[in-house]
């Protein structure tokens, strides 16, 4: 009896080994048939479930995202959080849990940025950027754009720099700053002072 297969979680299988590939040799150097002989498939099966690196790429990214969004939700909801304080502390041992694919991600992003800079798939990585942020807003009830930028760009700060100087910057000593910090941000009185001039 021929083997019955569900194609979309065979898509999804395809998806996340091709991670590895991406990760490691960055977006511009990877060939559809090095793909091909990274996952065990003929280039007519990767073909046949994508119509290109471009498409397989930004499905993989698509994927990834709506992962990691849902298991930072999962993460909320088990440890019974109510205040915004401690969303934070869950937001950065979340991501300490899965440094090196945070890691990954921001090289792949700059990969992409530096030889793709106005192709599609900078475009999908600008949408999932967006995603993030969303996700990052809707469970801090944020409301306030620049607040949001400014949050987001504390994570992709803390990531990156710990490329670069792991024992210096800790998440533990990040994410507590915030905490201390947020009453003011969430009142929205430290851009108030910049607005009036105040500092």
């Amino acid at each position: 009896m021929p083997k019955i297969v569900n194609h979309d979680e065979y898509r999804e299988e395809l998806l996340h080994k091709a991670f590895g590939l991406f990760a490691r040799k960055g977006y511009s150097k990877v060939t559809i048939r090095e793909i091909a002989k990274e996952l065990g498939v003929s280039t007519g099966t990767l073909y046949h479930y994508f119509e290109n690196k471009d498409v397989l790429f930004e499905q993989m990214v698509r994927l990834l995202v709506r992962e990691d969004v849902k298991e930072l939700r999962l993460m909320e909801v088990q440890t019974r959080i109510q205040s915004p304080e401690k969303i934070i502390e869950v937001l950065f041992q979340f991501i300490q849990s899965k440094e090196f694919y945070f890691q990954s991600v921001v090289l792949m992003v700059c990969d992409v940025y530096r030889y793709n800079e106005e192709g599609h798939s900078l475009s999908v990585l600008k949408d999932c950027l967006g995603i993030y942020r969303n996700a990052i807003s809707q469970h801090l009830d944020l409301g306030n754009k620049d607040l949001e930028n400014m949050l987001l760009s504390i994570v992709i700060g803390t990531i990156f720099q710990r490329m670069l100087d792991p024992e210096e910057i800790k998440y533990c000593e990040v994410s507590d700053v915030l905490e201390k910090l947020y009453p003011f941000l969430a009142t929205g009185l430290l851009f108030e002072t910049k607005k009036t001039g105040i500092v």
